[in-house]
């Protein structure tokens, strides 16, 4: 069934996208705004910013924006009902639906969640309700798991058939070409299809807000030519290297603690969480990678990394600790003893004593030290040269001057070498990384068709203007610009299309509201466009009024109301003006040249009239 409008806005006007967006990025307040590092992009300074009195987001840095409900269609990929309806089920609010019509959830995205879901749920049913799954179930015990952590996590079994799933499918009449866009099933030769996952422990991976994604399988039946694990490939719902593992178990305790465990492995993170270590994710199926970093930071900016202690493991921390020295991540890294990984360590050791091994982890550069020393009693000079300009060429890619000082200054103490030494010394790695990036940042060829799209920054500065000053004018001032300017007069597509909807709510009796604009709106740019307008970028009235005439803001509006139909009104005749004196150039009828001059005059005077026009007396 349909949700009504009126039911729609009276949630949105009940809740704070703050609170929501909160779970998602670290916010602080700044003036009348919040700022926090935006979700969309990679970036170190906060661009991004909430207003709660408008319900409204917007980057400066990406151009990102829209309000609490284009906030989760874009970061959780969900469709605009579902997510009015995780809304209303967080915030306990009760929607009303419209009977006399009826809302079908078919569109693939929705689908592509909702056999997720359903999926999770077969493997789950599998673990616990059949013969094979009582086998899965003792392996599972054997590794210490308790029917409290299954439930959890979700854990499941793939059987080892090779039509399990589409077995599954057909006798619950279930679409094969979803589980196909998932990766559950693959097609052969002969178009027949067949199970992924096929005798294996499945683990659901899940989205911050807790919906089924992906899929990872630790093999349980040996099969030749099978890799022990297995995962999901990439779909619409899931992207590999944005993903972490246990995140929405585990982001709670982590904004509890303001620090988080990071580990490699599935079972890692469930042996962790399971003894009590509960603000642990895992970048499961994937080297840690930038994006997964800077999900990170939005829930805490103190990671300990806890890999394997063999030498992928520390190569894999290694990785993961040049990605964090770029970013204002503060990170340190248990070393952990020879032969373990967190799930045996925790196992054979214990709870408190990972917990001594978190408190006495080292910074990276004791880390580095430690991997280029390993087996080595002594070193001489040559080594010790090479160690200290690993270290310097790390502590270069740290941003942040007084912090890279900072490093320096311990690498100093540790190895009794001059802070300036080392700095001129470092110098050569920073230069170099400048270049490196340059050459990242070289613009790419654009083509034809790229170079004529029209984007939202060819709309005139007037429209952006204008429409402002509708969202941020009472109905008179709307009505008065209306009247002279309707939606059809504006040049830009994008303008008249927003234009027209201020138009329809004010013809409701509504006065328009961007947060209530927005969800009217199918076009990502054009909400793009709308959070922009509403945010400071183009803030007509704010900047204008503040800086001029801040105790008479009602009246200042309407002086630049009335500017800015005067400046359009003439821009348009300049325009028809310049298309006229184009024609008379290449006109040869004598009749047509006199036309054509007659109506070069009367466009003339009719530009001394508007400029000298009063709107109100």
């Amino acid at each position: 069934m349909r949700i009504k409008e009126e039911s729609i806005k009276r949630l949105l006007d009940s809740i704070s996208i703050v609170d929501v967006i909160s779970d998602y990025v670290q916010l602080r307040k700044r003036g009348k705004n919040f700022v926090g590092l935006c979700p969309f992009h990679t970036e170190k300074t906060p661009s991004f910013s909430v207003s709660e009195e408008k319900g409204m987001f917007y980057c400066f840095g990406c151009s990102e924006g829209g309000n609490t409900v284009s906030f989760l269609m874009k970061y959780e990929k969900y469709t605009f009902v579902d997510a009015i309806e995780n809304l209303a089920k967080k915030f306990n609010f009760q929607l009303e639906y419209d009977d006399s019509s009826y809302y079908e959830k078919d569109t693939e995205l929705e689908k592509l969640y909702d056999y997720s879901r359903i999926t999770a749920r077969y493997f789950y049913d599998n673990l616990t309700k059949t013969n094979e799954g009582e086998n899965a179930l003792k392996y599972l015990s054997e590794r210490g798991l308790n029917d409290e952590i299954i439930k959890t996590f979700g854990i499941g079994y793939a059987l080892s058939s090779w039509e399990g799933l589409i077995n599954f499918a057909e006798k619950n009449d279930l679409e094969k070409a979803i589980f196909e866009k998932l990766g559950l099933i693959l097609k052969k030769e002969d178009g027949s299809y067949y199970d992924r996952f096929r005798g294996r422990i499945i683990y659901p991976i899940f989205s911050p807000a807790g919906r089924v994604i992906a899929f990872g399988g630790r093999i349980l039946i040996e099969e030749e030519n099978q890799p022990k694990y297995l995962n999901s490939p990439e779909t619409k719902i899931y992207t590999k290297g944005k993903t972490l593992y246990g995140l929405f178990q585990s982001k709670d305790e982590i904004r509890k603690k303001d620090a988080v465990l990071l580990v490699e492995g599935y079972m890692d993170l469930i042996s962790l969480y399971q003894n009590g270590f509960k603000n642990a994710v895992a970048s499961a199926g994937t080297a840690l990678t930038t994006e997964q970093v800077q999900i990170l930071s939005r829930y805490t900016k103190n990671v300990t990394v806890i890999y394997d202690s063999d030498e992928a493991g520390q190569k894999a921390a290694a990785r993961a600790s040049e990605i964090m020295l770029e970013t204002d991540i503060d990170f340190k890294i248990v070393s952990l003893p020879e032969g373990e990984d967190p799930d045996s360590f925790i196992k054979n050791h214990g709870g408190e004593r990972m917990k001594i091994e978190i408190q006495s982890a080292n910074d990276y550069v004791s880390f580095v030290e430690s991997i280029l020393m390993k087996d080595k009693l002594t070193i001489d000079n040559t080594e010790k040269l090479k160690i200290i300009n690993k270290i310097l060429e790390l502590t270069s890619k740290i941003k942040d001057p007084i912090r890279r000082s900072l490093y320096v200054k311990s690498i100093s103490e540790k190895f009794k070498i001059r802070e300036s030494a080392l700095m001129e010394s470092m110098s050569k790695y920073i230069q170099q990384s400048r270049l490196e990036k340059k050459e990242e940042e070289k613009p790419l060829t654009i083509t034809s068709e790229e170079e004529t799209k029209p984007t939202i920054k060819e709309i005139p500065i007037l429209e952006k203007g204008l429409l402002e000053l509708m969202f941020e004018g009472n109905k008179e001032l709307i009505e008065f610009i209306l009247l002279h300017i309707p939606p059809e007069d504006f040049t830009s597509e994008h303008s008249r299309t927003i234009a027209q909807l201020i138009q329809n709510e004010l013809e409701q009796g509504n006065l328009p509201e961007g947060n209530i604009i927005i969800n009217k709106l199918e076009d990502d740019e054009l909400k793009k466009l709308v959070a922009e307008i509403i945010f400071e970028k183009h803030k007509v009235s704010e900047s204008w009024i503040n800086n001029f005439v801040p105790d008479s803001s009602d009246e200042v509006k309407w002086k630049i109301a009335e500017d800015h139909i005067k400046k359009f009104k003439v821009e348009y005749l300049e325009n028809q003006i310049a298309k006229n004196q184009s024609q008379l150039k290449s006109a040869i009828d004598l009749e047509e040249i006199k036309k054509l001059m007659e109506l070069d005059k009367l466009l003339k005077q009719e530009i001394l009239k508007i400029k000298s026009m009063k709107f109100r007396e």
